[in-house]
């Protein structure tokens, strides 16, 4: 059902979607500060005409007017440029270049002619669009959201002097909406029946794609960070540069001896490293795969094994003693464990197949030309 849940999303509820998913701030654009006047004008500077903002539509105007033709559809540029103008801000198009938006403009018209194909073909089964039909579909993805989302939606609507059931009728007024519940029927009764995964498909994918489900080797470690303090305004002083690591050398290495004779790593880490984690944690970063530390400290972090103290090791942050207090070798995730995820991906494999295959069929039985630009 995901490409009819997604469809469903993209073409009627993009607020109910956006209830049920987490939220993004707004971004902020950046103020501008005015660049200081290199001299005081004695008139004041007339302001220049503001240059006449380039429409979508004029960015688009190597469109033809006709996009696409077939038996039974018609895309034209005015229902493109329809369509377009609610989802890209006005003006945006502008800004890139021509042979890039061409592309851009041709993907968009395969998108809404697969589209309309998709919905044509629902049709022609016997599932014809209703609002009764985007009620039925709002309600079960109403009924997936968790109630913190619920409720921030049922804020954001109120805002707009609407609540959940108006909003819901509103909804299953949209053409395009009920377009998509019914093609969201159609796929749930008549194809996904005619796809089928069985255990031998499961465990077959599984042994070919045995990376897919390997497990990566972490460790779990502590650590003591010495940093050299050079004294400020003598960073390119090499006599000083080579005092302070001289001096953090021997602190780390006394810090060591301390470690070696019984002293408690998260003390001396709480007190000694210039590392936050020191203050914040005793010194524990936590578990880590490889690739996520320096290769010096790394290296040594994996060498190591659980309950074992390292030597000094130097990195660019400087010296640091490093204790691992647990490891985890790779290995690959039990074959039960991933089969519910297996089966639900070959299902849609599947499910993309079939749907690719009835849209391609389509396009041929409506001899549907897309028209080149």
């Amino acid at each position: 059902m995901n490409i009819a849940r997604k469809l469903m999303i993209a073409a009627a509820i993009p607020a109910l979607a956006f209830a049920a998913s987490a939220q993004t701030p707004a971004q902020k654009a950046p103020a501008l500060k005015p660049a200081p006047a290199a001299q005081k004008a004695a008139q004041p500077a007339k302001p220049a005409p503001a240059k006449k903002q380039v429409t979508n539509a004029e960015a688009l105007a190597f469109l033809p007017e006709i996009l696409a033709e077939g038996n039974g559809m018609k895309l034209s540029k005015a229902a493109f440029l329809k369509e377009l103008a609610g989802q890209i801000p006005e003006g945006a198009l502008a800004q890139i270049p021509a042979p890039q938006l061409k592309q851009i403009a041709k993907n968009m018209v395969q998108s809404m002619v697969d589209r309309e194909v998709l919905f044509s073909v629902a049709q022609k089964n016997g599932y014809k669009p209703s609002p009764a039909l985007v009620e039925q579909e709002f309600d079960k993805m109403l009924a997936q959201i968790p109630a913190e989302n619920r409720q921030k939606f049922e804020a954001q609507l109120k805002l707009q002097n609407k609540t959940i059931a108006s909003y819901k009728k509103e909804v299953a007024s949209d053409a395009m909406a009920q377009k998509a519940a019914a093609f969201a029927k159609f796929l749930k009764e008549k194809i996904e029946p005619q796809c089928k995964v069985s255990d031998a498909d499961i465990e077959k994918f599984y042994r070919e794609n045995q990376k897919e489900f390997q497990t990566q080797e972490t460790v779990t470690a502590s650590h003591i960070l010495i940093r050299p303090e050079v004294p400020a305004g003598k960073e390119k002083d090499n006599a000083a540069v080579a005092k302070a690591e001289a001096d953090a050398l021997a602190k780390a290495k006394a810090i060591l001896a301390k470690l070696k004779q019984g002293a408690d790593f998260g003390e001396l880490a709480e007190k000694e490293s210039a590392c936050p984690s020191g203050k914040s944690a005793k010194g524990s970063l936590g578990k880590f795969q490889k690739g996520m530390m320096v290769p010096e400290f790394e290296k040594t972090a994996f060498a190591l094994k659980k309950g074992e103290m390292s030597e000094i090791v130097k990195t660019q942050f400087g010296y640091h003693i490093i204790k691992v207090t647990d490891k985890t070798e790779s290995s690959y995730r039990p074959l039960a464990e991933v089969k519910g995820n297996i089966h639900d991906f070959l299902m849609s494999k599947q499910l993309e197949e079939k749907v690719k295959a009835a849209v391609d069929q389509a396009k041929k039985d409506m001899k549907l030309k897309i028209a080149e630009f």
